[in-house]
């Protein structure tokens, strides 16, 4: 049964933990785009293109790679300023920078770190991704045992 998106997003904002991703085959990022757009639209939220972020500051692109999982979520922190919702999109590029070991620094971030508890991190997160045997391999749940690794076909489609 495909799941509602907007309640999906008000349940997770009574979470701790309140950072999800939300993954889709490559041929259909596109759509993975488009939806989480109107997600933030409809919600207010902030919708960051992170590849367009860093094209159009000179200083990012040039520290690319030493971008590491830290400064994200320091980015994050910094963008996250009185938002309810963020979604980072197009961010497999820097992914694809990292070692595994900082892959799973940002996994882990994504698990426990971003702490609704802490001053700072109230916002709920949804990390937009390209699907991977690594991602497909995660396991990371709320206090309910439900899955924060998503695919964009397990939510109902926005018209």
């Amino acid at each position: 049964m495909a799941i509602d998106v907007f309640s999906y997003l008000e349940e997770l904002g009574r979470e701790r933990y309140r950072a999800v991703i939300l993954h889709a085959a490559p041929f259909i990022g596109r759509k993975l785009t488009e939806f989480c757009q109107k997600v933030c639209h409809s919600l207010q939220g902030k919708y960051i293109n992170l590849l367009d972020f860093f094209l159009q500051s000179q200083s990012l692109s040039a520290a690319i790679d030493r971008f590491s999982p830290e400064k994200l979520q320091d980015l994050i922190i910094e963008q996250s300023n009185h938002q309810s919702l963020i979604v980072i999109d197009q961010m497999d590029f820097l992914i694809d920078t990292w070692r595994k070991s900082e892959r799973q620094n940002f996994y882990r971030f994504v698990a426990n770190q971003w702490d609704g508890y802490k001053e700072g991190m109230k916002a709920r997160l949804i990390f937009c991704l390209q699907t991977s045997s690594e991602i497909a391999q995660l396991s990371l749940t709320d206090s309910q045992g439900r899955s924060r690794i998503l695919q964009l076909s397990d939510f109902q489609d926005l018209l």
